[in-house]
């Protein structure tokens, strides 16, 4: 099998063409979201930690219909920050952060539990979609969307860099973070890690570490994410699954685009995407293939598309947080890394 994704056309002027991509992308996978809410703060608790050096607050974002919660570390010596979104699982991410190290490098750690704007679970409620019920936005959406929000009052404070905005997410919340970095160009740099299909995944080449397989037993495909996790997107999405199978392929090859297409939207930002080499689940050859893929937009574009393989399998833990923050660090700062960042095995 000849293993190429449709070659990306860059033919017309680049706000046009990123319009049409935007919508095709709202109409295939992740549905439309409101326009025009901001998320505004509300400090509910402050506290200064670890010998006066950091301050944690818990900040209430309201968007005027419903609110979340956000849990903050930022450096108390004054000064201007870069700042990093983080949508997380319910209650348990936060001890597989550095996040001490993180505020020592000066950065302004964001994180909220997405699950507060809709639950992950079908038939979940979502304050979110209650709140703006015209929308045909799935959970990858409405999550995307309240990153956005959180980043509406980041930019508020002073501490914050407004020129210097990463997200990041993990596993789905990878595809969240990726669907945020593509519609809020406010983030310089969007960060998904191990997020496959939907993500920075493929949906027409499925393969592990020993090469392209075409089995959705063992790597997330466009069946399985569309009849086990409907509710992730934009109802049209079940009309490229018409078997009722999981585990057989779908209407992959008919779809109208592909992760690269993706992928070409942050540009001419940065992309640095996280994999693991042996997270068969997350397709890492299909990453592999649809970072290839991509770079003809940053090429034509400017911006960056780095792709950087941990070895191991699915996770997104301290030494991942400190690639991320080397990374930040070279971008922002100028600081080269002691170990070289981006690296693809396949």
């Amino acid at each position: 099998m000849d293993y190429r994704l449709p070659e990306l056309k860059l033919e017309q002027d680049w706000g046009t063409q990123r319009e049409e991509w935007l919508r095709l992308a709202e109409d295939c996978l992740y549905g439309r979201a409101p326009e025009g809410v901001r998320g505004e703060g509300k400090v509910l608790q402050s506290k200064v930690l670890w010998n006066g050096q950091v301050l944690r607050e818990v900040v209430r974002i309201d968007y005027g219909a419903g609110a979340f919660d956000a849990v903050i570390y930022a450096p108390v010596a004054p000064g201007v920050y870069p700042a990093v979104t983080w949508n997380q699982f319910s209650r348990r991410d936060w001890r597989k952060c550095p996040y001490k190290e993180a505020v020592r490098r000066g950065y302004i750690l964001a994180g909220f539990d997405r699950e507060q704007v809709m639950q992950d679970k079908a038939g979940g409620r979502s304050p979110a979609q209650e709140a703006y019920p015209g929308f045909d936005w799935g959970a990858v959406r409405v999550w995307a969307w309240a990153q956005s929000l959180l980043a509406d009052y980041l930019l508020t404070r002073e501490d914050v860099d407004r020129d210097k905005l990463v997200c990041t997410g993990f596993s789905r919340g990878g595809k969240a973070a990726l669907a945020c970095g593509i519609f809020d160009e406010r983030y310089s740099v969007c960060a998904p890690v191990c997020s496959g299909a939907g993500g920075c995944g493929c949906f027409r080449y499925l393969g592990d570490r020993d090469g392209f397989c075409q089995d959705v037993k063992k790597v997330e495909s466009l069946g399985r994410i569309g009849s086990k996790f409907p509710y992730w997107w934009t109802k049209d999405f079940a009309h490229w699954w018409p078997t009722p199978d999981p585990t057989q392929m779908g209407l992959e090859q008919e779809f109208p685009f592909d992760s690269h297409t993706l992928k070409a939207l942050v540009a001419p930002r940065r992309l640095f995407s996280i994999e693991g080499t042996d997270d068969a689940w997350s397709n890492p050859r299909g990453s592999a293939l649809t970072w290839r893929a991509a770079q003809p937009a940053f090429d034509k574009l400017g911006g960056e598309n780095l792709i950087h393989y941990h070895a191991g399998g699915h996770r997104f833990d301290r030494e991942d947080w400190r690639v991320l923050l080397d990374y930040c660090d070279k971008v922002f700062r100028g600081i080269e890394p002691a170990e070289e960042l981006g690296n693809c095995p396949f």
